[in-house]
């Protein structure tokens, strides 16, 4: 199926690892020009070579500090002047610590309110203007099940997440009659590096094995097994491009079933 993403000027952040990487993955093998954002400006230059090399019509590398305020503005402005404008953008962000709310500090709170949910404020407020110019867009959000159903010891990811999805669903509504489609994507249990740092801090909370450990992740999980990151980004490419039209203001589980709501 062609997804019409071929030369689709696109800015994935976070996009070093895990679920942002393979977003930038999946987009790329679409043919779509790909700007990849990340602290390192050294990985992110050999993302890009990679993504080049896998079929993408072009990609570059762009430095962005998700806590730093001007870093949004940044990262869509040097997409916009290598690709000429924008038409998809893919917020990701890091995970914040795990662990129950007594043990977790104001400090911590606000540094993950600045690199999570006021990072996808400030990149959405400069990727929407250059969606307006294209004469449309797509923004995904990338979230977590948490929104759906509470994740144990996971109290900042299931609060600030579930803001963006606040967030996600009024830019849907306000942007509509621009032809700028907002969405979320909430994964569940994904085989990336963040799920082997939830794996062992649950093996040093609880004082259990890995395979305890994993048991908790997975007790949820119909299918029984982790999700792969192409699971994942083959669902970013779907919700970016032309047969997708019809959906906003959505989030979508990706989560082998793990969530049981409606």
């Amino acid at each position: 199926m062609d997804l019409g993403l071929s030369g689709k000027r696109a800015l994935v952040t976070a996009a070093s690892r895990g679920l942002g990487r393979a977003s930038a993955r999946a987009l790329a093998a679409e043919g779509a020009r790909v700007a990849v954002a990340g602290r390192d400006l050294k990985v992110m230059r050999a993302l890009a070579k990679e993504l080049r090399d896998g079929g993408a019509a072009d990609a570059v590398a762009v430095q962005m500090d998700l806590s730093s305020a001007g870093a949004g503005a940044s990262a869509a402005a040097a997409a916009a002047e290598a690709f000429g404008g924008l038409d998809i953008l893919v917020v990701n962000t890091g995970g914040p610590q795990s662990g129950p709310f007594l043990s977790i500090s104001r400090e911590t709170w606000e540094r993950s309110l600045n690199e999570m949910l006021l990072a996808a404020v400030d990149v959405s407020r400069a990727a929407i203007p250059l969606m307006q110019a294209a004469g449309g867009g797509r923004i995904i959000f990338i979230t977590t099940v948490g929104v759906k159903v509470v994740q144990p010891n996971m109290v900042l990811s299931d609060s600030i997440r579930l803001a963006m999805v606040g967030l996600a669903k009024s830019l849907s509504l306000e942007f509509a009659e621009d032809d700028i489609l907002v969405n979320c994507l909430c994964p569940g249990p994904i085989a990336t590096d963040r799920m082997e740092d939830l794996i062992v801090a649950s093996m040093d909370r609880h004082g259990i094995d890995r395979a305890a450990a994993e048991a908790i992740w997975l007790d949820e999980v119909p299918l029984r097994r982790f999700g792969r990151p192409e699971d994942f980004g083959a669902v970013v490419a779907m919700l970016a491009s032309r047969q997708a039209s019809f959906i906003t203001g959505s989030a979508v589980t990706v989560d082998g079933g793990k969530s049981r709501a409606y």
